[in-house]
């Protein structure tokens, strides 16, 4: 497998008037920068779900332009095959090597449905692809099994697994023996037993450094950290990444602290 790696995926800085603030972008990217490998815009830490396309190829563009030598994996949040497949193309001519994305969003898809889904975007494109393995926003879940199938596509390479049922690392294994780097998605199993080939976390917004030491597994001390930290920032709330600008508001790092409201989502 390859080395382990950090990738924050990053909120999505506002302005006043509610458009991307590059400044507060710049500044967050050089805040992680000595701790991680890369960089996920729009997922749903970014509000992904919410951005229009002119916002999303925005925060994308800047992400792009402030990453130095860093990896920049295009995060899209989508409810239909046709627009991630619309996005991802777009992601390709602004010069991104991955992508990452959950399932459709509905809840009655069947797991061919998830497998069809995967594969047409595959196709559509010479990205690599992430697996955004969640049932928050999809509304649906894949199983292992469909898991295993996905990342038998040639150009699946990893997956950030925020299941809804507790992962054993027997069930990692298998993902790993099939090409996917397997990325940790919640904080609350950071440092704990799972061995992985790192973490796609919320935190790693405010504390890259942390969230680099909590790779490995088995560490008590700084999982109890990460509990502790994940207790006060409140990252477990529906509404974690408005408690994340807070914080970062209060670090000087973004310039507000504001947050898109559904009616708001421009085109």
């Amino acid at each position: 497998m390859s080395a382990k790696h950090i990738y924050v995926p990053l909120i999505t800085p506002l302005d006043e008037q509610l458009r991307i603030c590059e400044a507060s972008v710049r500044r967050l990217l050089h805040s992680s920068r000595p701790f991680v490998d890369g960089y996920i815009p729009c997922l749903t830490s970014g509000e992904g779900w919410r951005l229009g396309k002119r916002d999303w190829q925005r925060m994308l563009e800047l992400t792009l332009a402030h990453a130095q030598d860093k990896t920049v994996i295009a995060g899209i949040e989508r409810a239909t095959t046709a627009e991630v497949i619309e996005y991802a193309r777009l992601a390709q001519n602004l010069g991104v090597q991955a992508v990452m994305f959950t399932s459709p969003f509905a809840s009655g898809i069947s797991q061919q449905d998830m497998i069809d889904h995967y594969r047409a975007v595959h196709d559509a494109t010479s990205l690599d692809i992430f697996i955004y393995n969640e049932s928050a926003l999809s509304g649906n879940e894949k199983s292992f099994d469909t898991l295993l199938t996905i990342a038998r596509l040639p150009r699946v390479i990893g997956i950030k697994d925020s299941p809804s049922q507790p992962r054993v690392q027997s069930e990692i294994e298998r993902l790993r023996n099939e090409g996917l780097d397997y990325f940790i998605g919640w904080e609350m199993l950071l440092a704990r037993e799972l061995e992985s080939d790192g973490n796609v976390v919320s935190l790693a917004n405010l504390e890259p450094a942390l969230c680099r030491l909590a790779i490995g597994a088995r560490q008590t001390l700084v999982g109890g950290l990460v509990e502790t930290l994940n207790n006060r920032f409140e990252l477990a709330a529906d509404d974690w990444y408005a408690h994340v600008k807070t914080e970062l508001k209060a670090r000087g790092i973004i310039s507000t602290d504001r947050v898109f409201a559904e009616q708001e989502v421009m085109a």
